[in-house]
């Protein structure tokens, strides 16, 4: 055994980390709780894992219910994941609803790249198709993917100091002009 800084470290061969699925989503939690608080909004992680969302994201002008999701594999020529949650009874498996979440934070592993998606882009939809590997592809929810702004919309008033999305949020009170985020409000 090879020793650095005190610990035993094993020689050799270097074994390719595996990861479960709880690993993987644990990861991406990470890296939306990152970028999220990066761009200037306060990010809240509740106590346990009984809630159907994982992060609490303060805009200053709301807050919002966010659960975050990952995929890494593709079929089909296309990222598939899965969004429903485990329940108690007999359907153990069911789709998230406005009742429970108000944003689906998605990231694809291989390409980096996150979908922010309001609930109601969505809901009752148990598994999303995404395409983010094909360059203008006009799949669904294409229009969600970067969509960081949407956790900045201003409809429900002024922002939080210091919040900064590229592109800004669409909503326009004088012309009632609305962004994706403000669909089905």
């Amino acid at each position: 055994m090879k020793q650095k800084s005190g610990i035993k470290v094993p020689g050799g061969q270097k074994k390719r980390f595996v990861q479960t699925f709880k690993r993987r989503g644990e990861i991406a939690e990470m890296g939306f709780q990152h970028m999220a608080a990066s761009m200037g909004f306060t990010v809240t992680k509740p106590y346990g894992d009984s809630d159907s969302y994982d992060f609490i994201v303060d805009a200053g002008n709301r807050l919002w219910r966010v659960q975050v999701k990952s995929g890494s594999s593709m079929k089909r020529n296309a990222y598939r994941v899965a969004v429903r949650h485990f329940w108690r009874g007999p359907q153990a498996k069911r789709a998230y609803t406005a009742e429970q979440i108000d944003i689906l934070a998605v990231y694809v592993v291989p390409l980096k790249v996150w979908y922010i998606i309001p609930v109601g882009a969505f809901t009752p939809s148990e598994s999303l198709i995404l395409f983010p590997h094909l360059p203008g592809h006009g799949g669904r929810y294409e229009q969600f993917r970067e969509a960081w702004h949407l956790l900045a919309c201003l409809r429900g008033g002024e922002l939080k100091e210091g919040i900064v999305t590229v592109p800004a949020c669409g909503y326009c009170p004088a012309s009632g002009r609305r962004c994706p985020g403000c669909v089905g409000k």
